[in-house]
């Protein structure tokens, strides 16, 4: 696993984790636009572990909902992120698309790659602000206050059960059934040969 990867802590953990993570990430892509940089693999690499972030940060959100989506005191929070679900998981899915099996260098190449991973990552900025202000304090408050936090999967197990490749409209059922959601992400990461980290 790479040094970003968590390890420790439950999906409400991972969660925060890759809100951190990624808006680091986010500040590096604006750094390197491909447009400016003179090493496209460098970008093409970044761009790549941001892609497989945001998969990992979705399996944490799918996870977190399953625990919290019947608590009425979290029913304006749950409500924001099934109406972000929306928007987010179509620009996820066409970056996604985008880049499986293109070379880190190749990937402006017939295509407005750039583009579509800054309107990505306009959508999950944004709601990284708001995850980190409203949503996981309050999240914590309720899981962590009435002790579901044993409901939680850890944030190893979502880490390794996050598949890179996002159905548009929502979490796929396998997405919460261990075994598959396992197979099917080696193989979205095998399939996107040359891809960034092999790692988890």
């Amino acid at each position: 696993m790479s040094a970003d990867t968590m390890t420790e802590g439950d999906a409400l953990d991972l969660l925060e984790h890759e809100d951190l993570e990624l808006r680091r990430l986010f500040t590096q892509m604006q750094k390197n636009d491909d447009e400016n940089v003179s090493d496209r693999a460098d970008y093409g690499q970044l761009a790549k572990t941001t892609i497989q972030h945001l998969a990992t940060r979705e399996a944490a959100i799918t996870e977190v909902m399953g625990v919290v989506s019947d608590a009425p005191e979290l029913a304006a929070v749950a409500a924001r992120i099934q109406s972000d679900v929306e928007v987010r998981r179509p620009l996820i899915s066409r970056v996604e698309k985008m880049s499986r099996g293109v070379p880190p260098n190749n990937l402006n190449q017939g295509q407005d790659f750039s583009g579509a991973l800054r309107d990505a990552m306009d959508q999950v900025g944004a709601e990284i602000d708001w995850d980190l202000d409203v949503a996981l304090p309050a999240m914590k408050a309720a899981i962590r206050g009435t002790g579901r936090s044993e409901d939680l999967k850890s944030a190893d197990h979502v880490a390794r059960h996050a598949p890179t490749n996002l159905h548009p409209g929502g979490p796929r059922w396998f997405e919460r059934a261990p075994v598959i959601s396992r197979i099917v992400t080696i193989y979205d990461r095998l399939r996107d040969y040359p891809m960034a980290h092999k790692d988890r």
